[in-house]
């Protein structure tokens, strides 16, 4: 008889379980996961939700586009009009035509949720892989630890 309510309590813990990870939930300092979420959130709207585009541009070549996180980063933060006062009327390696729309995210965003959403986008969409795109943004994966210095005497 003990069985039956330990058998649904454990069924219950790991329904629960399985609701918290799908959630996006038990893992808050994995930046391609809080990645996934702020585009899910902020950036599916005008790219897909595949990333695939529509109000705004397909994301698979988007590491092309931007050879270098830092780029992307500061496309994402300023914007199409920011992008255009501070750069010029070209962005990305690609030297397309900035053309509006792209809002600027720096004041609505925290710069680790940018690199985050970066990071996710040039992994999920742009093929790239997880540890050398996180090292390019500045994020560290989760439980990394920072490389140690040397010290010499």
């Amino acid at each position: 008889m003990r069985t039956g309510p330990i058998r649904f309590s454990l069924s219950a813990v790991f329904a629960v379980a399985a609701v918290v990870v799908a959630c996006g939930g038990g893992g808050g300092d994995d930046p391609i996961r809080q990645g996934r979420g702020v585009y899910g959130d902020v950036c599916s709207a005008c790219h897909g939700d595949a990333g695939q585009g529509g109000v705004g541009p397909t994301l698979a070549a988007v590491r092309e586009t931007f050879p270098s996180c830092s780029d992307q980063i500061e496309w994402v933060a300023l914007g199409s009009e920011g992008w255009r006062a501070t750069h010029g009327d070209t962005y990305g390696a690609t030297v397309k035509p900035v053309q509006g729309g792209m809002p600027a995210h720096a004041e609505a965003l925290e710069p680790d949720e940018i690199a985050a959403v970066v990071a996710f986008e040039r992994v999920r969409y742009g093929g790239g892989e997880s540890a050398s795109v996180l090292a390019d943004c500045g994020l560290a994966p989760a439980g990394s630890h920072p490389p140690q210095r040397l010290l010499r005497p």
